[in-house]
């Protein structure tokens, strides 16, 4: 794991904002929730593709669990971002579980909460983000692959288990593309802070650190 919240962010030498002890914390607990990430997405890939002997419904149940804890992370991940603010330093705030709770609260105090994925070009003294528009897990779609998930892990009452939709094929490609998207989001993804001062930036994976996570600090085009 790297943070990286100085300037010179993957090799670009980008103004750094001012930031506080507290904001250095939230980086780097928000880089351990990235590691956590990238584990868990890249095993749904080796669940997927690399025989392993498990019946499939259990492979199944296995990559639904991960898509489950995924949203949990980029929940709670949204939510260290935007420690800043005060609201989510309430008790009640601390208290909230479950993805769809806490992005729907997080939405009342800052709407552009979100990750935004982008995709990066980087110059001898500067990178240029542009957002990507398609291809990613929506706010909306992650609260609807939450509840999936759910359903997918619990048996239920008597009448759905008789009526049971599971899905026959053995290839997987409801579960591949809800990981794809869910990649696609936070391969590379910026989170801006209430009011635009800085965010976060975010790879998951950087070949110049060795395959490492690398999250920095960036200061939006105003403040610097």
């Amino acid at each position: 794991m790297e943070a990286d919240p100085k300037p010179g962010f993957l090799g670009a030498n980008l103004p750094a904002p001012k930031t506080t002890s507290d904001d250095q914390a939230a980086l780097t607990l928000y880089l351990s929730i990235m590691e956590e990430v990238k584990v868990r997405a890249f095993s749904i890939n080796n669940a997927t593709h690399i025989p392993n002997g498990l019946p499939p419904p259990l492979v199944r149940e296995y990559c639904f669990l991960q898509l489950r804890m995924l949203c949990e992370l980029v929940a709670l991940g949204c939510l260290v971002a935007h420690s800043d603010i005060k609201e989510t330093q309430t008790k009640s705030f601390q208290k909230t579980w479950g993805a769809d709770e806490i992005l729907k609260r997080l939405e009342k105090l800052h709407p552009d909460f979100y990750p935004v994925p982008v995709k990066p070009t980087f110059g001898p003294s500067s990178v240029h983000l542009e957002n990507i528009e398609s291809g990613f897990l929506t706010k909306s779609e992650l609260i609807k692959l939450y509840g999936t998930c759910g359903d997918v892990l619990h048996k239920g009452n008597l009448r759905n288990l008789i009526s049971s939709k599971t899905p026959a094929q053995t290839n997987f490609l409801d579960i591949n593309n809800w990981g794809q998207k869910m990649l696609n989001l936070l391969s590379a993804h910026r989170i801006t802070r209430l009011g635009s001062r800085f965010g976060f930036l975010t790879f998951l994976e950087v070949t110049q650190k060795g395959g490492n996570v690398q999250v920095g600090f960036f200061a939006s085009p105003e403040q610097t």
